[in-house]
């Protein structure tokens, strides 16, 4: 069976038993509510984009879903590269929430295994939790399994979370039933007689015997601890259904293989791994097999962990990424002698076996290879010099005797300015016989994060503001009424909930500054790069109110308020008014920033996609996918292609409601990383661009009035920024930049139109300037009074300028060279503060043994420098200029000294 047939399958199973089937989340953590999960950096279960549902915090579209996860996982990211171990794997889940239970489910999850995919009844079984009669009697009774084929295990094995019961964490939790199927022959099972069915399952399973394939957890209580501290199980109000089944694990059973390295998932990745490094995957253990599969399945992870817009950055899953790239770099280049960048060129078989059914992959292609291109290109560049430097720090560890361990410091400079991964940096100090301290790598890791949160700017976590105090409002499912795309003003806003400090309160009176939440609002909350919106709150009672800001939290919108005059309280009922000028800048560079996406990706290519964005009223920031800075020309056929849509006067169609799947085959652009539900809302300039966006918009491209690029640059690898006004802003600009113009011809003497030429011919005359001033320099220096002595029958000879300039000092001792033919020069340059020797020695001199290097080094000392070079040319600084002349005078004892030494 294909890999896609047992997805369908699956799917196909569980629509069948009333579920809804919803597309896989990003790798990014966001809930069912679109609410970024911050406890993981990566999706890594089925489950986690529904914990509102199953806490009760929202309500499920349908109380049966189904969906195939893509996940990430890298806890024993060192591990892969053996026969089972992945950073990235799929899990099917099917749930319910206050739905089906255990009666419904197992005899589902038996019927799927041996009658759909018609998987072997003998060669399953299964375990529950010891306390877990239901389940062991619906598997007993129901379906059929005799008693030696049900396993009853503790909590460390058979709840969730582990061991919940005797230790926590307090809250929802429950038992668990796995399925296991038998992947070792009949014959090499244990057959000791004085073991229990169990006892022997358990030696069998640590043997590697038996292979769990799914996952069934019962989440039917919720923990509490009394006053003493003994812990008590509360049944839920509605339990819950949570299933993971191992996609690559059931695939390796119904494709009878060992390994999923050696099922379709991976085989084309091999085979491309072969044609690029020439030798032959064996499937053993050996090195060169290990990194087939390391590069292989990283390639893998990489690609998905792009096209959800994670890029390799030195912090958070940025940082995964980049491990994960470069651990995969570090076997290909090290083991399988792939001496040119190979990523790249890997990835396409894991797009073509996957691109169907993770469309992302096959849209984001050019940027994922580009991405990769550049990060190997960039690690192999700083792999040379992280190598020398690291050697450096071993040679030092050594030197000074430091026990033989690298310090935290070096291995934290190593990371931060080579790009060394901790892990990269232990496996080649373990060669050298060296450890780390990886305790004082943490320490300075940490010290340079506060740093950076420091300098930040970044405002604390918004809902530390709101406390608890929204806690009530979510809970009774209540969300605000958006009216903002067709009108400015609601009258008759009823007043739901005032905020202040954190606390829920019935008025507040001037001076105060609060939440507010309204029943209705015109007010846009800040989401997907627009600014929240601005105006006023007022009331009958001469309440008059300054919305500051507007955001939302969980469908709940809150208006950042003071009070200038009267009172506030809950329930009044209020006229909320934006400003509506303000909004119409924001509209102009929200409907801008569609143009220049369209544009970008017209001028440079597909790959483009936007990565994050700020729609403001005085300007708009476009973060997009790019590996190269834009040029000139390129921006400039930009600013025309959006400028000549707003002059074509366009007219902005906004679709509220579109299947999802209708909007991505009419190709409709979505945000990196961003969920999106069953229908999507769509903004389209026909013909040119269509994108999903819940922002607000211009009704025509022509009251964009003028677009105008201030700035493009890159913010991270792969990522690019532009800048630019649009409308009035765009217009401020112009004359900024006419006042400019004036300005500068002023200064010139010369007419606006001629700015160009005039401000050539004076970069000309500088230049020619200094080209004279340098001549004469060189010139005023070669007249200075040269001593020349003899020494043993060579000649010496020394001079000093006031000008320490290296170009200058070495004119002097070529021009003393090609005057005296055979001789040993020395000229010191010195000012207030510094000191530069420069020396110089014929080649009749050199063959006869002197080294002006040597030299130099000891005249330099004695002004308290040092230095060195060839033994025909050298330089050579000091600190201390009133020594100067003392150190000539050592010049010639220096040179008898050579002499004589030979």
């Amino acid at each position: 069976m294909h890999s896609s047939d047992l997805r369908n399958l699956y799917v196909d199973f569980f629509k069948e038993k009333g579920h809804l089937h919803l597309p896989s989340a990003p790798l990014v953590p966001i809930d069912a509510l679109g609410v970024e999960d911050r406890s993981t950096l990566f999706t890594s279960a089925g489950m986690q984009q529904f914990k509102p549902y199953f806490t009760g915090e929202a309500v499920p579209p349908c109380r049966r879903i189904t969906t195939v996860q893509k996940c990430v996982r890298t806890g024993d990211i060192d591990s892969v590269g053996d026969f089972s171990h992945c950073t990235f794997f799929e899990m099917l889940g099917n749930f319910s929430f206050g739905d089906y239970f255990k009666a419904e489910v197992i005899p589902w999850t038996w019927e799927f295994l041996t009658e759909r995919l018609q998987l072997d009844p003998d060669r399953l079984c299964v375990t529950v939790y010891e306390d877990d009669d239901e389940a062991y009697e619906i598997w007993h009774r129901a379906v059929g399994l005799p008693h030696d084929r049900i396993h009853r295990l503790g909590g460390d094995k058979n709840y969730w979370p582990a061991n919940a019961v005797t230790e926590g964490p307090n809250g929802p939790c429950g038992p668990c039933t796995e399925v296991f199927y038998r992947v070792a022959a009949e014959s090499e099972m244990n057959r000791d007689s004085s073991l229990t069915p169990t006892e022997r399952f358990k030696l069998d399973d640590d043997a590697g015997r038996w292979l769990e394939i799914w996952n069934n957890v019962f989440t039917q209580y919720n923990r509490s601890e009394d006053a003493d501290g003994t812990p008590r199980l509360d049944p839920l109000p509605s339990k819950n259904n949570d299933t993971g089944a191992g996609f690559e694990r059931i695939v390796c059973i119904l494709q009878g293989v060992t390994s999923v390295f050696d099922s379709d998932l991976f085989v084309p990745a091999i085979q491309r791994i072969e044609h690029l490094c020439g030798k032959r995957y064996g499937g053993t253990m050996s090195k060169e097999d290990f990194a087939f599969r390391v590069v292989a399945e990283h390639a893998r992870a990489a690609a998905f962990c792009i096209a959800d817009g994670v890029l390799p950055l030195n912090e958070g899953r940025g940082y995964v990424l980049r491990r994960i790239m470069r651990r995969a770099i570090r076997f290909g280049r090290n083991v399988l002698e792939l001496d040119r960048p190979f990523l790249h060129e890997v990835a396409p078989a894991t797009i073509e076996i996957m691109g169907g059914i993770y469309p992302e992959l096959r849209e984001r292609q050019a940027h994922i290879l580009a991405t990769m291109q550049s990060e190997e290109e960039r690690f192999r560049r700083t792999l040379d010099q992280g190598v020398q430097r690291f050697f450096e720090v071993v040679e030092s560890v050594r030197d000074r005797g430091e026990g033989g361990v690298v310090s935290g410091k070096d291995a934290f400079t190593l990371h931060d300015t080579y790009g060394f991964p901790l892990e990269l940096t232990e496996e080649l100090a373990r060669e050298q016989g060296l450890s780390v301290d990886v305790e004082g790598f943490r320490a300075a890791m940490e010290e340079r994060r506060r740093l950076s949160q420091e300098t930040s700017g970044i405002d604390r976590d918004v809902f530390r503001s709101i406390g608890e105090a929204l806690g009530e409002l979510q809970r009774s499912g209540f969300e605000t009424q958006f009216v903002g795309y067709s009108t400015l003003e609601v009258e008759g806003a009823r007043v739901i909930a005032i905020i202040r400090d954190g606390q829920l309160v019935d008025f507040a009176k001037t001076p105060a500054e609060v939440e507010v939440v309204l029943d209705q609002t015109p007010f846009y909350a800040e989401s997907g790069g627009q600014v929240g919106d601005t105006g006023t709150i007022v009331g009958d009672n001469g309440l008059h109110a300054e919305v500051t800001d507007t955001y939302k939290v969980v469908g709940v919108w809150l208006h950042r308020t003071r009070i200038r005059h009267g009172e506030l309280s809950v329930g009044a009922a209020v006229q909320a008014s934006v400003d509506g000028t303000r909004r119409l800048s924001i509209l102009r560079n929200h409907t801008a920033t569609h143009l220049l996406h369209a544009a970008l990706r017209q001028v440079l290519g597909a790959h483009v996609h936007q990565q994050g964005s700020l729609v403001a009223p005085d300007r708009l920031r476009f973060d997009f996918t790019h590996t190269h800075p834009v040029t000139r020309e390129q921006l400039r056929r930009v600013e025309d292609i959006v400028n000549q849509r707003v002059l074509d006067d366009l007219e902005v169609v906004i679709t509220p409601s579109v299947p999802i799947e209708e909007a991505r085959r009419r190709g409709a652009m979505a945000l990196f990383g961003e969920k999106y539900g069953s229908t999507v809302r769509t903004v389209e300039v026909p013909g040119f661009s269509l994108e999903l966006c819940g922002g607000t918009h211009l009704q025509r491209t022509s009251q964009v009035g003028l677009f105008k690029i201030l700035s493009e640059s890159g913010i991270a690898a792969g990522v690019r920024r532009i800048e630019a006004v649009t409308g009035l802003g765009a217009w401020r600009h112009v004359q900024d930049l006419e006042d400019r113009l004036r300005a500068v011809a002023e200064v010139l003497g010369s007419p606006e139109r001629q700015v160009e030429q005039a401000a050539t011919r004076l970069v000309t005359q500088r230049k020619d300037l200094e080209r004279q001033l340098q001549q004469l320099r060189r010139a005023g220096a070669a007249t200075d009074a040269v001593r020349v002595n003899e020494v043993n029958g060579v000649r010496v000879a020394t001079a000093r300028c006031s000008d320490p300039d290296a170009d200058t000092l070495g004119a002097m001792v070529d021009r003393i060279v090609q005057q005296h033919k055979s001789v040993v020069a020395v000229v010191a340059g010195a000012d207030s503060r510094r000191v530069l020797f420069v020396a110089k020695a014929s080649r009749d001199l050199v063959s006869q043994g002197i080294h002006v290097g040597n030299l130099i080094r000891e005249v330099a000392s004695i002004a308290g420098g040092g230095g060195g070079g060839r033994p025909d040319f050298a330089q050579a600084g000091g600190k201390n200029p009133e020594m100067v002349d003392t150190a000539l005078d050592r010049v010639a004892s220096l040179v008898a000294a050579q002499i004589g030494d030979k």
